[in-house]
């Protein structure tokens, strides 16, 4: 081919794909549920954005407390601190906010302050009351195996009493930092997400957005195998964990509705501390066992020919606070509309749920379509908000919006589309409903922050540009409790 016939091919080649280039709208088509076809314009391949790293040198500088504490003497010091702030003066550092002060405020409706006051008090009497004082920590797979929440929950119990790691389920689907899990092969996991079970015919999920059972859901018109059936769940404190997590002196099971009568032992080591039939039930029933002492392993053994729905079992102290973590992957924070509220509320109710902090928004960008779609999902998500509210008058509810999440386009990754407009609206609606706000996209520096985390040393979250890495993790939490602690101060202050 002659030199001219080869420009005018190359040409009409060129012009081809300038041609479908422009006819691709920029956030691409989507082939499936996985692919995405994408074509650079002629604008980016001639012309190619270059993207400036944003700066987290302020971040990275932030101190994060130890993830172990193996030194006897550090964690006897530790545990010694578990008293109020009543007998122990309240400090705080506020050079620590600089220069992220305004990057992490807390965001309060109508700009008061004086929202969480009445939460502020709960937590400097925390210590003094009969039963712990209760925060429930909402959010997608950001806080998978107790993430982040380890962290906050660590934090918190040393500034207001408190230990132990709260309530976690009987069957996960991932392993949890504070705790130790081991549990027979024949416990099946019932969940709120996803398509739900064809032989569940209830929506009893429970606080914990799950419910465990040995034995299969029968219809109450089936008659129950005459086989009896034996599970068993051991629970020993994660030796990895923060101190305060690896103490308890409580320990409470959350179960019922189960069709026949049922054995529950409870074996410390070797050795059987309590056994006990239960009669059928068609409720929620709460067993509460009380330790002296630490107990290095508990044991609960089920026996019977049904299996209850087992909700979860709390490792807790007696007073200060109880920090739960509860992770639902693929979550968007309107699943609880679909679990039985007078269950809900009965549980919420004993465990004396002060606080809520629901950290949600990621999982619904890949979905959107535009802007009116992520402002519907605002409004959706304060509807929940009102939900709870409604259900627990005098509850305190914070809203962590969604971390930076990028996407690649062309040769850079990028924030995901959309992303902004969750943010805006998931803030809008939360403080229209009497919330508090943290925005945690703006706390990691903004627009394509998330690259500046994922190339940090050590990394602070994942390659994949949406998960924080362990230290990572710890960052986030240092950031949302410095906040937090922040305004307790301004609280403190003004009663002196």
């Amino acid at each position: 081919m002659r030199p001219a016939g080869t420009l005018a091919f190359l040409l009409v080649v060129l012009s081809g794909l300038a041609l479908i280039g422009a006819l691709i709208p920029k956030e691409g088509i989507r082939l499936g549920d996985t692919l995405t076809l994408r074509l650079p314009s002629a604008k980016d391949v001639l012309f190619p954005e270059q993207v400036e790293e944003v700066d987290i040198s302020d971040i990275l500088a932030l101190a994060t407390d130890s993830s172990e504490v193996n030194d006897p003497e550090v964690l006897a010091d530790s545990l010694a601190l578990d008293t109020t702030i009543g007998t122990r003066p309240f400090v705080f550092d506020s050079t620590k906010l600089r220069p992220l002060e305004e990057r992490i405020a807390l965001h309060y409706p109508n700009n008061d302050k004086e929202v969480l006051w009445p939460l502020f008090a709960q937590l400097e009497a925390a210590g003094s009351g009969s039963k712990p004082m209760r925060i429930m920590h909402y959010g997608d797979s950001q806080l998978e195996g107790d993430r982040i929440t380890s962290y906050l929950r660590n934090k918190l119990q040393t500034q207001f009493g408190g230990t132990g790691p709260g309530m976690v389920s009987v069957a996960d689907i991932v392993t949890n930092f504070s705790v130790d899990r081991e549990i027979s092969e024949n416990w099946s996991r019932y969940s709120v997400m996803g398509r739900k079970d064809p032989t569940q015919h209830h929506d009893r999920f429970g606080a914990l957005s799950s419910f465990s059972r040995f034995t299969p859901i029968l219809p109450d018109t089936v008659p129950v195998d005459s086989v009896s059936h034996e599970a068993t769940v051991t629970l020993r404190p994660n030796r990895r964990s923060y101190g305060k997590a690896r103490q308890f002196s409580v320990c409470k099971l959350y179960y019922g509705w189960h069709r026949e009568p049922l054995t529950i032992e409870l074996r410390q080591g070797e050795a059987l501390i309590s056994t006990e039939v239960v009669p059928p039930s068609e409720q929620l029933l709460i067993r509460t066992w009380k330790f002296d002492t630490t107990p290095e392993e508990i044991t609960i053994t089920f026996i019977g020919t049904d299996s209850p729905d087992v909700f979860g079992v709390s490792l807790q102290g007696r007073t200060g606070l109880a920090v739960d973590n509860i992770a639902a992957r693929g979550g968007a924070g309107y699943e609880f509309r679909r679990v039985d509220q007078d269950l809900l509320k009965a549980m919420y109710l004993d465990l004396d749920v002060k606080l809520m902090i629901l950290q949600y928004g990621g999982n619904v960008l890949p979905n959107l379509k535009d802007a009116e779609e992520a402002a519907q999902y605002g409004r959706y998500f304060g509807a929940q908000i009102a939900r709870f509210k409604k259900m627990l008058p005098g509850l305190s509810v914070i809203v962590i919006g969604p971390s930076d999440m990028s996407i690649k386009e062309g040769e850079h990754y990028m924030t995901r589309p959309f992303l902004e407009d969750v943010r805006d609206a998931m803030k809008a609606n939360s403080l229209a409903q009497g919330a508090v706000f943290w925005d945690m996209y703006e706390a990691m520096g903004g627009r394509n922050s998330m690259v500046s985390w994922v190339n940090a040393d050590p990394p602070l979250a994942a390659t994949d540009h949406i998960h924080f890495s362990p230290q990572g993790a710890k960052k986030v939490g240092e950031l949302f409790y410095t906040a937090l602690i922040n305004d307790f101060a301004a609280y403190y202050s003004s009663k002196q």
